[in-house]
């Protein structure tokens, strides 16, 4: 019949605790949204650091041009077509590209 106890005052002041941290920590985890497109003049920035690189990787192109991985493989992969960069090695998840004259 009664419901539920009341907390203590050290019961009830863990809890809030509790939840303020937990709040802090969501705020802290928000997810980057980058962005799906690329202009013709981005795309040749990007280009141009490819080039100036040992080597990159589709994640690292996507850090630094705050695209979509998919964005990244995809411009990666033209310009191994185009015969720009050479592929070093190919696993599952993971492409390492390096430029042709390097």
């Amino acid at each position: 019949m009664g419901g539920t106890k009341k907390p203590t005052l050290s019961k009830l002041r863990k809890m809030t605790m509790k939840k303020e941290k937990a709040a802090k920590k969501g705020e802290e985890k928000r997810r980057e949204v980058y962005k799906g497109y690329l202009t013709p003049k981005e795309e040749e920035e990007l280009s141009k650091y490819i080039l100036r690189q040992k080597y990159i990787t589709p994640s690292m192109l996507s850090r630094k041009g705050e695209i979509r991985i998919s964005i990244a493989r995809r411009l990666l992969r033209k310009l191994y077509s185009e015969g720009m960069l050479t592929l070093v090695e190919k696993h599952k998840d993971v492409e390492v590209y390096a430029p042709a004259s390097a």
